[in-house]
């Protein structure tokens, strides 16, 4: 099997078959409690997120003393309207997620994480290591990747960055592709499906410093301006005990022992309360894509 089917059967497995997971965690009591809902935005693949995030919904359940499911969908938006219509409790969002879901559903922000002594990333345009372009003008005519229509960093930068150049993706690109997950924006990069992709910083980072193999066939060609980290939020109207308690359970994280290994597994340092103002840029990118026009 060539390298663009293998790419294309493993990106088949991860976003077709396993779009609806629902994974039940271990509770330490609460039977007969109704569970705790939370979704993961998939912002790795699926398999990649259960690995990653069922030790932290473990954690959880024991410190709620309630079971506690994560639930994951293909898309951002179905993440979004999960939240927005009561079927959640909670999710862990792409800051762009997290913005159209304040503006759509009225979230509201619980925690957000310190990733190596920073409350913010960058979205990276990468290109392959071997005979890549050397720069973002570089890829215009060539075939890119975004993750998702509603990423920050897998989408909305690299379309304000066009605009900023009088340009759109239709015109500047020869081809585009929506792949709905960053490791899966790595790997086409990296099998040559397509010659450029943008791409959470988050991931790339953490990818190369656990799995390196992944990334050693990409390289970063431009990083944009920092926004506020993927945070965690909660749907308007969860009940104010469950909204407390869930925000403890985050913030005290790093003081627990156990705790702080699965911040390490994550590659997080710890959260926060968070500020609205860490994603202010991302709404404004945002209102100036939908008007067409740099401020």
């Amino acid at each position: 099997m060539g390298h663009g089917a293998r790419w294309a059967s493993r990106w088949t497995l991860a976003a077709g078959v396993v779009c609806s997971l629902l994974v039940p965690t271990a509770a330490s009591g609460g039977q007969g409690t109704a569970p705790v809902r939370i979704a993961v935005a998939p912002m790795i693949s699926p398999e990649e997120t259960v690995a990653a995030y069922r030790d932290l919904m473990d954690y959880l359940a024991a410190r709620l003393g309630r079971p506690v499911q994560m639930k994951q969908r293909r898309t951002y938006q179905e993440v979004n309207d999960l939240l927005g219509t009561g079927q959640l409790e909670a999710a862990i969002l792409c800051s762009g997620t997290y913005v159209h879901a304040r503006r759509q559903y009225g979230v509201e922000l619980l925690a957000a994480p310190v990733v190596h002594g920073s409350p913010t990333y960058h979205s990276y345009v990468i290109v392959r290591e071997s005979g890549g372009a050397a720069s973002f003008e570089e890829l215009r005519g060539r075939r890119f990747a975004f993750t998702d229509p509603l990423s920050t960093t897998g989408y909305l930068y690299p379309v304000y960055l066009l605009l900023g150049r009088g340009a759109s993706p239709r015109d500047f690109f020869a081809k585009t592709l929506f792949t709905y997950s960053h490791d899966n924006s790595i790997e086409a990069v990296a099998e040559g499906v397509v010659d450029g992709a943008a791409v959470d910083s988050l991931i790339y980072d953490y990818l190369q410093a656990n799995h390196p193999a992944r990334v050693a066939r990409a390289r970063v060609v431009h990083r944009s301006p920092a926004f506020g980290n993927p945070p965690v939020a909660v749907p308007r109207g969860v009940p104010a005990d469950l909204k407390r308690r869930l925000r403890e359970a985050f913030l005290g994280l790093d003081a627990d022992p156990r705790g702080r290994e699965i911040l390490a597994r994550l590659g997080v340092d710890r959260f926060l309360t968070g500020e609205e103002r860490l994603y202010d840029g991302v709404l404004e990118m945002l209102r100036a894509v939908e008007r067409g026009r740099r401020p």
